[in-house]
């Protein structure tokens, strides 16, 4: 038996950061059995198939072994190696924040432990088990369980004007009244034609709210300024449907020679193959509207189960918001390339900065989303934080 703050038994065991993994063992044996030894152990390992297993770490507890005597001692009772009847033994193993792990080149790395993750169509996993091992002389068997494991992860405090809307519901001040609470990227030459007649010279700026970490479920604020002198290419360019802004997953996966013991670090090595996936596409409405410029402001929805940046040996899990050309009706850009023309990395948390939550002002927040003003990152019960998930 797992303690554990899943939803129901029929849920994974969940464990989240600083939390000891506590439980009991119990064993029922209606005649005499000889075992030799109880041992409870977690293992955390990266799977890229079913043969392919590379565990990153191990952790036990023995429980009992034969030489320590009877479970239960009894005066004028000598103990005959056998047990029967019940027995319960408590344990207690805590998940350590990092993993040091040894390259093929022998140069040691420290990580921080990587949460659960496992998808239907991506090869890579990352999962954590705990056996339960039961030693009869040579033989052993085992009783395992998997759980889910996540990392205490949340964004350092949002700037003081920020936190004032948030607690007021006001709406976010951009970077234009809030320069600390933002990071402008470069800006962007935007070069093409309106009804292929008449040559549209505009520029544009993203800017991303600061810090660059946020919490999954929330979303992350933008803000887009264009300036154009043609008044009509510039009320095209500045429609919402007309921005393009993403989010983005990446993941470096295959990793190879993984081994992990308690007594030890772990090794890694090879290349690994990358994979890219498209999470959302911000939101985008009008907010300013003076000669020559536009400025929009925008959200990403960050989806709830959004796994939080973690490396670990060579699998990498990182995010960036790319923008991409502006896609307006009847605009032709002389540059019409696919690629992202800006690319900023940004980290995925798993709690709530200090302060107030962040609130949705896009025109229609997902459902289920919640925006109370609390200012706490930990629930009624002090033994949990506040998380989405």
């Amino acid at each position: 038996m797992v303690r554990s703050r899943a939803g129901s038994p029929s849920h994974l065991p969940s464990i989240f950061e600083g939390e000891d993994i506590t439980g009991v063992v119990s064993l029922d044996l209606p005649r005499e059995d000889s075992i030799k030894a109880i041992t409870v152990t977690i293992v955390g390992q990266i799977t890229t198939s079913a043969t392919d297993v590379y565990p990153f770490l191990t952790l036990s507890q023995d429980l009992w072994k034969a030489e320590t005597g009877h479970p239960h001692p009894q005066a004028g009772i000598v103990f005959n190696g056998k047990l029967s009847g019940q027995f319960q033994w408590p344990f207690n193993l805590a998940i350590p924040p990092t993993v040091d792990l040894v390259s093929a080149s022998g140069m040691q790395e420290t990580f921080r432990i990587p949460p659960s993750f496992s998808e239907r169509l991506t090869r890579i996993h990352i999962q954590y088990q705990l056996i339960a091992r039961f030693r009869r002389g040579k033989f052993r068997v085992d009783r395992d369980t998997v759980f889910s494991f996540t990392p205490f992860i949340y964004p350092e405090p949002f700037s003081q004007a920020r936190q004032a809307a948030y607690r007021h519901n006001h709406p976010v001040p951009g970077p234009d009244l809030d320069p600390a609470g933002w990071i402008a990227m470069e800006s962007i030459a935007v070069r093409g034609s309106i009804f292929n007649a008449r040559a549209v010279d505009a520029v544009c700026t993203l800017s991303l709210a600061k810090p660059l970490m946020y919490t999954r479920g929330t979303v992350i604020p933008c803000s887009i300024t264009i300036d154009c002198t043609d008044t009509q290419a510039l009320d095209l360019l500045s429609m919402p449907q007309a921005v393009d802004v993403r989010l983005l997953r990446h993941i470096s996966k295959a990793p190879a020679d993984l081994s992990a013991g308690a007594a030890g670090p772990s090794t890694y090595g090879v290349e690994f193959e990358k994979t890219t996936v498209e999470i959302k596409t911000a939101t985008w409405w009008p907010t300013s509207d003076i000669p020559h410029r536009r400025v929009l402001s925008g959200e990403i929805h960050l989806p709830k189960d959004l796994k939080p940046n973690c490396r670990v040996g060579k699998f990498n899990l990182y995010y960036t918001v790319e923008m991409f050309s502006l896609r307006a009706v009847t605009f032709s850009p002389y540059d019409t390339t696919t690629n992202a023309l800006q690319v900023q990395p940004v980290d995925i948390a798993t709690a709530y900065a200090s302060g107030p939550r962040p609130r949705i002002y896009s025109p229609s927040p997902p459902p289920g989303y919640d925006d109370a003003g609390s200012t706490s990152r930990f629930s009624a019960d002090s033994s949990s934080f506040r998380s989405p998930v």
